[in-house]
């Protein structure tokens, strides 16, 4: 490592700044949970305020509700999912986000309070508060926060998504967010060019995949969900895709429209069978402009990344209920991706048994989530609960890997690596085996 090299710190909640410090209070020995308070310049700034899901677990912190204002990264809920029980502690700061993060927030957020169980009149309350505190950032522009300055900046990750920086008279802050991994469908790269002169003093980085490098390129991915297909429509089956309806439901849609306008697959109905995932997919179709030069290119020739011939939205309960009657071969992407809940749970209750089901995962199954088991009672043909019942499992189980919007240890560093001048480099949103490696890793003879 270089004498002027950063340091890099692992597992470690305080980082100090010349007029204040950096405090993590949220994913600093796990994944989720995003949520870190940044003191300086005499102001208290709160970017991100997420919630811990699967088995991670966190305590609203009382230091939040201190914050004089809420800077959101992108709209997924381990970054968003604690702003109701913010505003229902009486906080009413300013919210600041990119449009597109904002709008994908409000429906993450009303999704969210209805799994929970909040009435329609609740629910409502909550998001006319957001709305009412929201303040859209464009990407690239300078914005005043207070007497500090703003920036958000691309960070390939979602469809809005981006890094924070936060610029003090004394201080310069820099926030990842989550970064995305470059060439990824639809979306632009996270940025790497960056204003020159000041130091960082602090940047706080994601490693959720700080110890690993990915080991599936795009083509890699077109070519396995192409043979899944390929097999599933030969045997007439159903392939029931239990999909995240932020980021990876269009993801998926960009590579099923890849192989059907190049006839790489015969015709099959694809539906998509998720409220959630319409809603984000036409928000994703409004903002457009901020698509990549691949994607704007195909709208340009008259394809739509995101929409192909026999692509149908499932909008009623009662007509997603009724596909479970209706003979494959057909593609049913529903939601939620970890198989927790949504409609994907009925499809699967009636799918699993069935030797002419495929069930195609296309995510991380976190331990101890239905999805999670279900791979792993297809490996011994054992049985697993689902929505109360249980059921064995002879579907077919495949996993699609390599869509992960998040960059890798090699991507992660290049990303750190295009910021002049940085000094300390605090680490978060990773296990701490993904820290410690990364950290040894970028300070090691390898990232020279």
């Amino acid at each position: 490592m270089s004498s002027n090299a950063p340091e890099i710190v692992a597992v470690t909640e305080v980082h100090p700044l010349p007029d204040g410090e950096v405090r993590l209070l949220g994913a600093v020995r796990q994944v989720t949970g995003a949520m870190t308070r940044v003191d300086t310049g005499g102001r208290r700034i709160l970017v991100d305020c997420g919630v811990a899901q699967g088995r991670e677990q966190m305590e609203f912190p009382e230091a939040a509700r201190d914050a004089e204002a809420l800077v959101l990264t992108h709209g997924h809920l381990d970054h968003i999912g604690n702003v109701p029980t913010l505003l229902e502690r009486g906080w009413d700061g300013p919210i600041y986000g990119t449009q597109a993060t904002l709008e994908i927030a409000s429906l993450s957020l009303e999704d969210s309070l209805g799994m929970q169980g909040a009435s329609e009149r609740e629910s409502e309350r909550l998001l006319a508060r957001f709305r009412k505190l929201a303040h859209a950032v464009p990407y690239g522009e300078r914005v005043p926060l207070f007497d500090l300055g703003l920036t958000l900046h691309e960070a390939g990750h979602i469809l809005g998504s981006a890094s924070a920086e936060i610029v003090s008279d004394a201080s310069r802050v820099i926030l990842s967010g989550d970064i995305g991994r470059p060439d990824s469908p639809i979306l632009r790269d996270p940025n790497t060019v960056w204003s020159p002169g000041r130091p960082v003093d602090v940047v706080v980085m994601e490693s959720t995949y700080g110890a690993r490098e990915h080991a599936h390129s795009h083509d890699d991915i077109e070519r396995d969900l192409e043979a899944v297909l390929k097999q599933a429509i030969a045997d007439k089956a159903k392939v029931l895709v239990p999909a995240f309806a932020i980021g990876r439901t269009q993801t998926l849609l960009y590579f099923l429209d890849a192989l059907v306008e190049a006839r790489r697959i015969p015709e099959v109905p694809v539906m998509i069978d998720t409220p959630m995932g319409l809603a984000v997919t036409k928000t994703y179709k409004r903002f457009r402009r901020l698509f990549d030069k691949e994607s704007l290119a195909k709208l340009a020739r008259g394809d739509d990344p995101l929409d192909f011939a026999d692509l149908f939205a499932v909008e009623r309960g009662r007509d997603s209920r009724k596909l479970r009657d209706v003979e494959g071969p057909m593609v049913i992407i529903a939601g939620s991706g970890m198989c927790t809940g949504g409609r994907i749970v009925g499809h699967l209750r009636e799918g699993l048994p069935s030797a002419r089901t495929t069930v195609l995962f296309v995510g991380y199954q976190a331990e101890g989530t239905p999805g999670r088991r279900i791979q792993e009672a297809a490996k011994r043909g054992g049985k697993v609960r689902v929505d109360g019942e249980e059921v064995v499992v002879r579907a077919r189980v495949a996993t699609l890997r390599g869509l992960s919007a998040h960059a890798d240890r090699k991507e992660l560093h290049a990303w750190l690596g295009s910021i002049p001048g940085v000094r300390r480099v605090a680490l978060h949103h990773g296990d701490v085996e993904a820290q410690t490696a990364f950290a040894s890793w970028a300070s090691g003879p390898r990232s020279a």
